[in-house]
């Protein structure tokens, strides 16, 4: 919650677990613009990219980091129990048992659980989630249908991931990538033309990579590594055998960074920027 205290309700929001990461999000949507036959560096497409950005950064973003900031079960689970009650003034002519009665004392026990329990813990995130979304949806309808119904999916996927963690979060590392990489790569492609299967198996394949950058698993170099060799192996499929071979090279640097897996690890910041120079040679080969 602190970041939400600190900070307006709309702000850029370097997320995905790590301070080194912040720009992977908006890098995934110029990626995926990149990967977009279409797109060219034109002030038309310049704009278009940026107003991109400010949908995955200042609207899902926004939602993303106030879902991943606050724990919504535990003032949820205290109304169960809540027995306080704010003076609430009845309509004239109540009777004791009546159900304008017994509308007035639920109202009353809310009102009391909302100020004293829910927006003491979880009201700016609630402020900001809002904002979030309102930001998502006016600049996606902008951006036109596609985006529109992309951006509706990501919400989805920001919902599922809620009730995945039972209201707990932070989100796991897989349904952060996900939602701010694999949708940002998707939101930079709609920007500028249709989807392709190429590109969406691209961005699930940095999707997987990304989610090996928060380490703290076993498991998590594997993840990160082997995410860009399916990207690798992509490329080989679509005849791009020198784009794959450049790609399999630029892992070697990761692996080495990569080394000690338990972080803290300063050193996989730089695998990060190897990482980043990845994605945009796989966009560009396409």
């Amino acid at each position: 919650m602190s970041e939400l205290r600190e900070s307006g309700l709309i702000r850029l929001v370097p997320h995905l677990g790590r301070r080194g990461a912040w720009f992977l999000p908006p890098w995934a949507v110029l990626c995926g613009a990149v990967a977009s036959p279409p797109f060219h560096l034109s002030p038309g497409d310049a704009a278009r990219l940026a107003m991109t950005i400010l949908l995955v950064e200042g609207g899902w973003g926004t939602l993303w980091s106030a879902l991943g900031a606050t724990d919504w079960i535990t003032p949820l689970q205290r109304w169960r129990t809540w027995t306080g009650h704010h003076p609430t003034p009845l309509l004239p002519y109540t009777r004791a048992g009546s159900p304008a009665e017994r509308i007035a004392s639920w109202l009353s026990r809310f009102r009391s659980w909302w100020e004293e329990a829910f927006l003491p813990s979880a009201g700016r995130a609630l402020g900001a989630a809002l904002a979030g979304l309102l930001v998502s949806l006016l600049v996606a309808f902008t951006l036109g249908p596609e985006i529109f119904l992309l951006t509706l999916g990501v919400l989805a996927l920001m919902e599922l991931a809620l009730l995945s963690r039972r209201g707990r979060m932070p989100p796991s590392s897989g349904w952060d990538s996900v939602v701010r990489v694999g949708g940002a790569w998707l939101a930079g492609h709609l920007a500028f033309g249709p989807l392709s299967l190429p590109s969406v198996a691209l961005a699930g394949a940095f999707s997987l990579a990304i989610a090996g950058a928060k380490g703290g698993r076993s498991h998590a170099r594997s993840m990160w590594i082997g995410g860009q060799f399916l990207a690798a192996l992509l490329l080989v499929s679509l005849h791009r055998p020198l784009a794959a071979s450049f790609l399999v090279l630029l892992l070697t640097p990761q692996w080495l960074l990569l080394a000690h897996p338990v972080p803290p690890n300063p050193a996989r910041r730089y695998a990060l920027l190897w990482l980043a120079t990845a994605m945009l040679l796989t966009a560009w080969a396409m």
